[in-house]
């Protein structure tokens, strides 16, 4: 699970509130759009189940989120904990199933390649937090009827994650700064909180990992995200 407290402290209590609302705000688009596309009645009774078990899936971890949010006023008592284990491959494509909607209503295609196992020292729901912001952030503002590449592999002593879009990419002058709260990329044309890659930053730092970004290959930005190998 989550743990709001840690993730409190890594980003200063004074962006607890703004950061739990970026944070809610993804389960339920998804939530949002599978239901939908469900209602819309377009798609085979099969489809149609296994959309609503993803909404299913991220309305129990909305309701781990909200259980987090209980505890944050106890921020001063929170100390590091030994972290849980998952498995990153699995996390990816439970990510990919989190921001299919929105993919969809940018025509935006999602391309994976990863082992069928990589087991890293990072808590399944962190994992999945850190893991969609990037790859949201890619589809927001990669092309429109574009390709976003998901990558993972295992360096050790790392488990490494790139998420690359075909977007403007990022000012090399400003790869550092767009990983502190409240800052947003000069050249994006989008919406935003600059609370995103603040998240990612602190997760993967929390658990003994860090995240950059660099130039892709597509022509806009590769984010890396490592975290510890289980």
């Amino acid at each position: 699970m989550l743990d709001l407290k840690e993730l409190a402290i890594s980003i200063g209590e004074r962006a607890v509130l703004p950061t739990l609302g970026h944070e809610l705000r993804t389960p339920l688009t998804s939530i949002q759009g599978y239901i939908e596309t469900v209602l819309e009645g377009q798609i085979d009774s099969q489809t149609s189940r296994r959309f609503l078990e993803t909404a299913r899936l991220e309305a129990l971890r909305l309701g781990r989120l909200i259980d987090g949010m209980l505890e944050v006023s106890m921020l001063e008592v929170a100390l590091p904990a030994l972290a849980d284990r998952c498995d990153v491959a699995e996390q990816i494509r439970a990510t990919i199933d989190i921001i299919a909607p929105i993919a969809r209503k940018r025509d935006v295609t999602i391309r994976t390649r990863s082992p069928k196992r990589v087991v890293a020292r990072l808590d399944a729901d962190q994992c999945v937090h850190a893991l969609s912001n990037l790859v949201e952030n890619a589809v927001k503002h990669g092309s429109e009827h574009g390709t976003v590449k998901v990558a993972c592999r295992r360096a050790e002593p790392f488990v490494e994650v790139s998420v690359e879009d075909d977007g403007s990419g990022v000012d090399p002058a400003e790869r550092k700064a767009i990983f502190t709260m409240g800052v947003r990329g000069a050249g994006t044309d989008r919406t935003g909180s600059g609370i995103g890659l603040a998240v990612v930053k602190a997760i993967a730092e929390r658990s003994g990992g860090d995240v950059r970004v660099e130039s892709s290959s597509l022509g806009g930005a590769r984010f890396v995200l490592r975290v510890p190998a289980g």
